[in-house]
């Protein structure tokens, strides 16, 4: 057990001091104060106590190289007692040792005056322990006798056994290098510098492995040692090993035998999930001293791997961290804020109470002005993603952006297309906002900047919202239709941004024609998920654009398929294809025949909605093709089912309509259907179109429903000025009993016509908004993923505004602020 009187805050300050001189004193407090309750001990109970305490001890050892030695010659210089000599072990003589403790008998009596006066370490400031450090020599002064450990081993002498920093190194060889040489005495601060440095030196390695025994000592000995680290190289440790799986996983090297990245792969890749549960186990019972960095970071680590640890007794090491950052979020940086939302949603361990408790602290700030555009765009992705409703924070962050005196330069592309996504997905309207960003947009000179995901993902947030900008859609679509080719292009990406241009009604045929043409040079169409496949076609069809060579291949391709990869579309996607050849009227008989089988080979059709049973059966009548297994299939299950309650009214006259005018004879599906209408108290949710159709396809029939010719002429009483004088005298003609034998001839004319079939297809359920999903690579950083797209003057405006060198080439100004950030 630790002594009562042991503060173990002591241990964590190096976390808040500079690297050298400051971090000693922690070191020399822990001692002194261990010290101090050793010596209010019985003998035998101390030995006892430090023996146990040997874990301890070690997390102080860069204090003191024998500080086991220390301890005891201090004891045994207090007590000379002969029983405490008796049991030190047989190396440790009280003459050999009690140096140790009289060579700083002043600096106790300093130290135990500092502690006495104070209630814990975190209330010394920085002056009283620069001052207290150059008491004891262990500071960053200069000059002395050549004996200190601070920056300079005696006057105007340059240390010449100062192990080099890792920093500095160019190649990952010369890490390995200068960390083994140096193993038998590096702190953990050096073993977390080393790891800190492994994912960039490797991306840049040519082909390292001759070092690997040594890089295997050096992993080695930060397993053995990595309980006994504080919260800042433990976090450090975690987060550069998930960046170095990250670095593994997108290499596009191949692994040489015997190589660094074999010997990774290995240990991180291969055996992550025993790696990482090391680390839970040693991070949750040290928890309580991390610091708002250290909780961002460590979530941050997690997200990269898209892990989320679930511990021994069943509680998920995301909650833990969720509950000690609650009370700290006053201290939380904006990019800690960020990282932190960012981190919860990508594990999918959505968090609402901390949600809203970051929220509610966003929303309750003054101003959002040290907020960099990509933090205002990670946590709007976030909340957007993670479906966690907070309008106040949406307000206050659209407010910011729409007040601030400056344009929208720094803004990136990608956080300009994730802001808007984020309020579209949230299905949140701020005109003020969308209107901001699609004239900043416009005023671009070009879009080169923007990524293909980038233009599909502003498009389309500007349709879901119904936010009409004509120059912005313009825009996109002359930039589109002026480049080389799509390749860059997405399947996904292609079809969100026709869907886009179809929904919101913009007439653009160039950029139909550009993605059609592209489509169709395609070797094939592997690369296509059946969603998108669907919306590609359905978006043709929306727009009423032709192009027979793209229904033509995106046909062939579905009829080509074998019946494990048919199983791959989804019910809504079988039926939007189907109904989008239809609608646009290319027929392609292979394709109906091939979905038809398809869907009556089923063992059921639980899974399809009503709306995709209707819109199915509506397609084959319409382009008049005719299968009577698959009618008789669909008829049968609707007339299984127990109730038609989930039936919308334009489901239930589509599908009658589709029946009748197939001559497809159902007769207990009409029955049902017509139980169904009359038992309902009113027609009210029926529109003029449904009712006129439902009263056709009944008479087409030939099946007489006098109860339900009663209802169908009650309520077109009651609604006349809904009805086109059309409709309403159809209505009455065909449900009317004195006229039923003159209705033959005129049947014929109006199904020729087709002038009651029309299907709402803005009610056909496209299910575009699943298609939108911002890639992970795209939101996962603290800075732009991609810098190289800002120019020098813009790279140099960062830097100064962190207080950094602006000096160098771009990329040194580029590598300069991902080494920021990666702090």
């Amino acid at each position: 057990m630790v002594p009562s009187g042991l503060d173990i805050k002591l241990i964590s300050i190096e976390n808040t001091l500079p690297k050298r001189g400051l971090r000693s004193i922690s070191n020399v407090i822990c001692l002194l104060k261990l010290t101090d309750e050793c010596v209010c001990m019985h003998n035998k109970r101390m030995i006892t106590f430090l023996q146990q305490q040997s874990q301890l001890i070690s997390w102080c050892k860069y204090g003191f190289a024998n500080h086991r030695r220390f301890f005891l010659a201090a004891a045994t210089s207090s007590y000379r007692h002969v029983d405490c000599k008796k049991q030190l072990p047989d190396d440790c003589y009280t003459s050999n040792y009690s140096y140790y403790y009289s060579s700083y008998k002043h600096h106790i009596r300093i130290a135990n005056n500092i502690i006495s006066s104070t209630n814990s370490i975190n209330d010394f400031n920085a002056n009283q322990l620069r001052q207290f450090s150059s008491t004891i020599g262990y500071g960053t002064h200069h000059g002395g006798r050549g004996r200190g450990r601070g920056n300079d081993r005696g006057r105007d002498r340059q240390s010449t056994n100062r192990m080099p920093r890792m920093k500095d190194c160019r190649t990952l060889d010369d890490a390995i290098k200068a960390m083994y040489d140096n193993l038998d005495k590096v702190s953990p601060r050096d073993i977390s510098a080393f790891w800190a440095v492994v994912p960039r030196l490797l991306r840049y390695q040519e082909r390292g492995e001759h070092l690997v025994p040594q890089l295997q000592a050096i992993f080695h000995k930060t397993a053995d040692q990595i309980h006994s680290y504080g919260p800042k190289d433990l976090v450090t440790i975690t987060l550069s090993f998930a960046k170095t799986i990250q670095t593994l996983k997108r290499s596009k090297r191949g692994y040489g035998s015997g190589s660094y990245e074999e010997y990774l792969h290995s240990i991180l890749i291969e055996q992550r999930d025993a790696v990482f549960s090391f680390f839970d186990r040693t991070v949750v019972p040290v928890l309580h001293q991390f610091e708002p960095q250290a909780l961002a970071n460590i979530t941050y680590a997690y997200a990269l791997l898209e892990y989320a640890p679930v511990l021994n007794d069943g509680s998920k090491l995301f909650d833990h961290i969720a509950e000690k950052s609650i009370p700290l979020l006053d201290k939380f940086k904006p990019q800690e804020l960020s990282n932190t939302v960012w981190a919860f949603e990508k594990v999918k361990e959505p968090h609402p109470k901390l949600f809203e408790r970051i929220g509610n602290h966003i929303v309750s700030l003054d101003n959002l002005n040290d907020f960099y555009p990509q933090a205002l765009s990670n946590i709007l992705i976030a909340y957007a993603k993670a479906e966690v409703s907070h309008p106040n924070l949406y307000e206050k962050v659209a407010k910011h952006i729409v007040t601030r005196q400056q344009q929208l330069n720094d803004f990136i592309p990608q956080n300009l297309a994730n802001i808007v996504w984020s309020y579209a997905k949230a299905e949140i309207s701020h005109p003020d906002l969308f209107n901001k960003v699609g004239d900043h947009i416009v005023s671009l000179d070009h879009l080169n900047n923007f990524q293909p995901q980038d233009l599909s993902n502003t498009v389309w947030a500007f349709e879901k919202v119904k936010s009409p900008h004509p120059k912005l859609f313009k825009k996109v679509g002359d930039h589109i239709v002026s480049l080389d080719h799509l390749n860059d292009f997405k399947p996904q990406d292609r079809s969100i941004i026709v869907l886009a241009y179809a929904k919101a009604g913009v007439s653009h045929p160039n950029i139909f024609k550009k993605v059609g043409d592209h489509i169709v040079s395609l070797e094939h169409l592997n690369n296509f998920k059946p969603q998108e496949l669907s919306n590609i076609i359905y978006a043709y069809a929306k727009a009423k654009v032709s192009h027979p060579n793209l229904f033509n291949k995106v046909a062939d391709h579905i009829v080509m398929l074998d019946q494990l990869k048919l199983n791959n579309f989804k019910p809504q996607e079988l039926a939007n294809t189907i109904y989008s050849y239809s609608k646009a009227q290319e027929p392609h008989p292979d394709l109906f025949v091939k979905v038809a089988d398809h869907i009556v080979a089923r063992g059921h059709l639980n899974d399809f909605k009503p709306q995709e049973l209707a819109n199915i059966v509506w397609s084959y009548a319409k382009a008049e093709i005719s299968h009577l297994y698959l009618f008789n299939k669909v008829g049968d299950h609707i007339i299984s089912l127990d109730h038609l309650n989930n039936f919308q009214p334009q489901d239930l006259s589509t599908t009658i309509y589709a029946y009748a005018k197939a001559e497809v004879s159902q007769h207990d599906l009409f029955t049902k259907v017509a139980n169904h209408i009359v038992m309902l108290n009113q027609l009210n949710d029926f529109k003029p179109q449904e009712l006129a159709n439902l009263a056709w396809a009944y008479n087409k029939a030939g099946i007489i429903r006098q109860d339900l010719n009663e209802k169908l002429r009650y309520t077109a009483d009651n609604r006349k000025e809904k009805f086109s004088s059309r409709n309403l005298n159809n209505l009455y003609r065909w449900t009317s009993e004195e006229d039923m034998q003159n209705l033959k001839a005129d049947l014929q004319v109006e199904d020729e016509n087709d002038s009651v079939a029309a299907v709402d297809d803005d009610n056909a359920n496209i299910k575009d908004e699943v298609l939108v999903v911002v890639e992970d690579d795209d939101t996962t950083s603290s800075i732009p993923e991609d810098l190289s797209l800002l120019t020098v003057v813009q790279l140099k405006d960062r830097l100064r505004n962190l207080g950094l060198r602006v000096s160098g080439r771009k990329q040194e100004l580029i590598d300069r602020l991902n080494d920021h950030f990666q702090k």
